[in-house]
């Protein structure tokens, strides 16, 4: 919300993992439904990704509100090894229509293609906060675009 003629700073969290016990597709949406409504309460978006019993959520929104949460998540039984990889103030959401989308990733033990990275590999194992940042920004818009031609697809 705005209280002036400038836009509220807002903080975008990437944080990384690893789930205590594997996660199937019923858990996952029970855990999607809970936080799609705390999240929406406290004005939180944006999405989970879940791969390998590894979890990256991108959180944005008001400052309290997200640090509030990580500090929850950080004390959740359910998983272990919480790690920050990139938090900074922005502007402007990048998951505005989600008040949290979530997406399953196929474990794919094959080799990548030459040429081909896995960003979620890479947001684990960067050896610095800039090559984190950057693959967690670069699956941020990997996602976002992707969820855009699948609903232009089902249109």
């Amino acid at each position: 919300m705005e209280t002036s003629s400038h836009p509220e700073a807002l903080k975008f969290l990437v944080y990384t993992s690893e789930a205590i016990t594997r996660f199937y597709e019923d858990d996952l949406e029970q855990l999607l439904v809970l936080a799609r409504q705390h999240n929406h309460s406290a004005g939180i978006s944006g999405i989970l990704l879940y791969k390998s019993n590894r979890f990256i959520q991108f959180l944005e929104g008001p400052p309290a509100a997200v640090d509030a949460l990580i500090d929850r998540i950080s004390r959740d039984p359910r998983h272990t090894n919480v790690r920050v990889v990139l938090e900074e103030l922005t502007l402007e959401r990048q998951f505005d229509d989600w008040s949290m989308g979530y997406q399953v990733s196929k474990d794919n033990s094959e080799q990548l293609p030459e040429g081909f990275r896995d960003s979620f590999a890479d947001i684990e194992a960067a050896p610095d906060a800039f090559t984190t940042g950057r693959a967690a920004k670069e699956l941020a818009l990997w996602f976002k675009v992707k969820s855009a031609r699948t609903a232009q697809a089902a249109a």
